[in-house]
C-alpha cells in the first residue's frame, strides 16, 4: 500500500496549480535535450549516421539522467521521500483554460498560445473548429504520455521504470521524428516511446470507452486504429472521439509539410464546449484508474 499512498499524494499535489508550466522540472530536460539535438544532429551527415547519432544520444542522455537520479536517491535517505519527489517531478497534467464567454474568432490566439508550446503542429492557418479538434487531441495524447503512462509504469514496475519511460518520452518529444530535421535522428527515441506507451494507450482507450453512454462497437475502433500511423495511439484517439461523439484526426501540417492522417470517431466537428468535456472525461478516467489501483492493492494487502 506504500506505493499507492505515494501515488495518491503525488497525484493530488501535482493537480494543484502550484507550479506554472514553464517552471515545471521537466522544462530543464526539454532545454537540455533540445540543445543536444542542435549540437549532435547534423543535417550534412548521411541518414545512417544521423540514426546512429540518435541512438548514441539516447543512450548517453538516459544514462546521465539515471546517474543523477541515483545520486539523489543516495542523498535522500528515505525511499518514500525519494519516490514521492521524483514522481511529483515526472507527472505533468495538461489543461486548456478557455474564457468564460465565447469570443468567437478572437479566441483563436488564446487557444494557440496555450497549445503551441506543447505541439509541433502548424496552428496559425487552422480554423476555430480545427483548433478545437487539435486542442482535444493534444489534451488526450499529452496527458496519456505525461500522466497515465507514468502511473502505469510506476505501479507496474516501480519508480525507476517510470523515470526511464519519462526521459525517453521527453527525448522523443524534443527529437520528434515527424519533423524533417529529426526524421532519422529521432527514430530510436520514437520507436522506444511507441513500445513503452502502447499498453497505456490501449488501457486508457478502454477506460474512455467504458465511460461512454452508448458504447461504440469494438470493431469500429480497431478498424480506425489500424488506419492510424500507430495502432495504440489510433485506438486511444478513436475511443476518445467516440466517447465525446465528435470527429478527431485528419490532415495536419508540420513545418509547412502536410501529413495525411485518417479520420477518427464520429462525423460531428469538435465544438468549444467539447474541450471542457474532454478535460472532464480525462479527469474521470484518472479517478477510475486510481480507484481500481487502490482496490487491487487493498485486496492484495488483505490476503
Amino acid at each position: 500500500m506504500q506505493s499507492v499512498f505515494i501515488l495518491l499524494t503525488a497525484v493530488v499535489i501535482a493537480r494543484l496549480p502550484l507550479c506554472p508550466p514553464h517552471f515545471h522540472p521537466t522544462q530543464l530536460l526539454n532545454q537540455l535535450f533540445s540543445a543536444i539535438a542542435d549540437k549532435v544532429n547534423n543535417a550534412q551527415r548521411s541518414h545512417q549516421q544521423q540514426y546512429i547519432a540518435g541512438n548514441l544520444a539516447l543512450i548517453t542522455m538516459l544514462g546521465f539522467i539515471l546517474i543523477i537520479a541515483a545520486v539523489i536517491q543516495f542523498i535522500v535517505i528515505e525511499p518514500i521521500l525519494f519516490e514521492f519527489v521524483l514522481l511529483l517531478c515526472l507527472l505533468k497534467w495538461e489543461k486548456i483554460n478557455l474564457p468564460e464567454i465565447d469570443l468567437g474568432n478572437l479566441e483563436k490566439q488564446t487557444i494557440i498560445s496555450q497549445i503551441q508550446p506543447r505541439t509541433l503542429r502548424d496552428l496559425d492557418q487552422l480554423s476555430l473548429l480545427g483548433l478545437h479538434k487539435a486542442s482535444i487531441e493534444n489534451l488526450c495524447l499529452r496527458n496519456s504520455y505525461q500522466w497515465f503512462a507514468v502511473i502505469f509504469w510506476y505501479i507496474s514496475v516501480g519508480i525507476w521504470a517510470a523515470i526511464i519511460y519519462r526521459v525517453i518520452q521527453l527525448m522523443a518529444h524534443n527529437w520528434n521524428s515527424k519533423l524533417t530535421v529529426n526524421r532519422h535522428f529521432g527514430r530510436p527515441a520514437a520507436f522506444l516511446l511507441h513500445l513503452l506507451s502502447a499498453p497505456n494507450h490501449i488501457i486508457l482507450g478502454c477506460t474512455l470507452r467504458s465511460l461512454q453512454r452508448a458504447t461504440s462497437p469494438l470493431e469500429n475502433l480497431n478498424k480506425q486504429a489500424k488506419k492510424w500511423h500507430h495502432f495504440s495511439s489510433g485506438f486511444l484517439l478513436s475511443s476518445f472521439a467516440y466517447s465525446l461523439a465528435i470527429q478527431l484526426g485528419g490532415p495536419r501540417k508540420y513545418q509547412g509539410t502536410m501529413n495525411r492522417f485518417s479520420q477518427l470517431g464520429h462525423t460531428e466537428p469538435a465544438q468549444r464546449d467539447d474541450i471542457n468535456r474532454a478535460q472532464q472525461k480525462l479527469t474521470w478516467a484518472l479517478l477510475v484508474w486510481l480507484i481500481f489501483i487502490s482496490a487491487i492493492y487493498l485486496l492484495i494487502s488483505i490476503r
